[in-house]
């Protein structure tokens, strides 16, 4: 199964936005996959964006792979590829998840605080919550990801 089938499910149950396939397939490069014998198991988008910030997007679990520390392991890619690109700013927009990400440093924000291209298409009518969370480098990284795993 490709990232197109794994999203899909929570697309149907309205937990992600809809993306349509050609516009994934355009966007290919900026999503990123958790694989276990070439099945990919697990995935995230990395977006990024004006004076320092990167939206991670797309965070998804295999239901049959959940709580195996899949979803950590592809957070802390994404967030140490932030800081490879200069972004030290990383923020989430979610509906349904908003603890799994306090519990990871980030916290919630309000609109005005993302970048003015993405402010500017905010989808208002979605109520998405924004989580942000600063990344000072590699070795905040590694400190964080140890309380994640206790």
């Amino acid at each position: 199964a490709g990232v197109y089938d794994l999203i899909n499910p929570l697309v149907k149950a309205g937990t992600l936005v809809p993306r349509p396939r050609d516009v994934m397939e355009r966007d290919i490069r900026s999503y990123y996959v958790y694989t276990r014998d070439n099945l990919i198991v697990a995935c995230g988008q990395l977006k990024r964006f004006e004076g320092g910030f990167a939206e991670i997007g797309c965070l998804v679990v295999s239901r049959d792979y959940r709580s195996q520390g899949r979803g950590d392991a592809i957070l802390g890619y994404l967030e140490r590829l932030c800081l490879q690109c200069g972004a030290n700013k990383v923020f989430v927009l979610s509906t349904q998840t908003m603890e799994w990400f306090v519990e990871r440093g980030f916290a919630e924000v309000g609109v005005n605080q993302l970048p003015p291209s993405r402010r500017a298409v905010y989808n208002y009518s979605r109520r998405s919550k924004i989580y942000m969370k600063h990344i000072d480098g590699d070795r905040d990284l590694d400190a964080q990801e140890l309380w994640w795993n206790r």
